[in-house]
This record gives structure tokens, sequence and C-alpha cells, in this order.
């Protein structure tokens, strides 16, 4: 698996180079100096090397965590030629509905009872969590937030708290149209990423 990852993020590094860098920067609005793109991703700034590609913190050499990497490589190499950014729906979907190649059935483990089991008990953490992550609150659920997976790119995170009448339950909704940004294998493994982000977290 590490082989895999490894290939995939050098197969994606070597792609991003063959992008025009100017278009990247006029499209997704980004700073940029004569080194570095750069990116938030969940309110955290990531830096692209324009020359190696390579992707790290901020002003670290720490290089990003593969979903992380990925989310960034396959935005900018997705429809790399249009210079300019899709329209967002309004229209919001979890993974299992978006429907695509992963599979309804495989992509409903993100919402399993041991997913949930760790946040249950704990709306005021999620709360500062999310807006630790530049979450916007909204209605939907005992913690509701718009989650900046990139500036122009939200997930709306909910979550139910356990009652005496019902378990505690989750979602993550993305735009209908969030596979115009990023494929839906990316949409899934982001959605994983951040659950797993965000019980690290509590």
């Amino acid at each position: 698996m590490c082989g895999n990852h490894d290939a995939m993020a050098e197969d994606s590094r070597l792609q991003f180079l063959s992008c025009d860098q100017d278009l990247l920067i006029r499209k997704f609005h980004l700073e940029s100096d004569a080194d570095y793109l750069y990116i938030n991703f969940l309110n955290s700034p990531c830096q692209v090397d324009r020359q190696e590609g390579f992707i790290t913190w901020k002003g670290s050499s720490e290089k990003v965590p593969h979903d992380v990497m990925m989310a960034i490589y396959d935005l900018f190499c997705y429809h790399q030629d249009e210079s300019g950014l899709p329209a967002l729906s309004g229209i919001w979907k979890s993974v299992a509905d978006l429907g695509g190649i992963i599979g309804a059935g495989h992509a409903k483990r993100l919402y399993n009872d041991a997913v949930i089991k760790p946040f249950t008990g704990k709306t005021v953490r999620l709360h500062e969590i999310c807006r630790q992550l530049g979450g916007t609150e909204t209605k939907g659920g005992d913690v509701s937030y718009l989650l900046p997976v990139f500036d122009f790119l939200p997930v709306w995170f909910q979550f139910w708290d356990a009652d005496d009448e019902f378990p505690a339950d989750i979602r993550f909704l993305w735009d209908q149209n969030s596979e115009a940004f990023i494929h839906y294998e990316i949409l899934f493994y982001t959605t994983a990423y951040l659950e797993e982000h965000m019980t690290s977290m509590l």
C-alpha cells in the first residue's frame, strides 16, 4: 500500500509540474511567489514548490499527509486547462449519494458506529474543532458547520448527539457539483481523512 501511495503521489507531482501555473494562480486566486503556490486546506496553509512540486505545510519542510497532498494535486490537475472555477449548486449530498465507483455500500462505512462513537457526548469540543478548522456555523444538527476543505469548496459537517430516543448520527455532505472540482475517489478519501483528523482533535 505504501508503495502504491508513493507511486500515486509521484505521478501526481509530475502531472502538476506540467500544469500552467499562471493559469492555476488566476483560476484559484492563489497567493504565490517565485518559489511557491499557497493554498489552504481545512484552514491550514500549504505551500506547493513551483520547481519540484512537493507540498509541505507553509513555512515548514514537513510534507502534508498523503490524502491532503492528493486532494491538492487533483484539484490543480483536474480540468487543468479550464480558466474558471465550476459553480456550486447549493444541493448537498453524502458521498454515498454522489454514486461514484466506490459504491454506496462501501461509502456508508464513513458513518458506521465505530466512526460515530468517539464524537458522542462531545458537542462542546466539536464546536471548538469546527471553528478551529475555519468552519462557518449553520443550522442542521447539534453541531453543524460548513468546513472549508478549500476556501471555495466546503463540506457540510452535521452531528446529532445521542439522546433517550435516538443514537448519535453524523454526516459529511458535499455540494452536488463537487466532482467538478475533484474526482469522486478523492472526495471519498478526503471525507475519511477529515473524520480521522477531527477524531484526533477530540
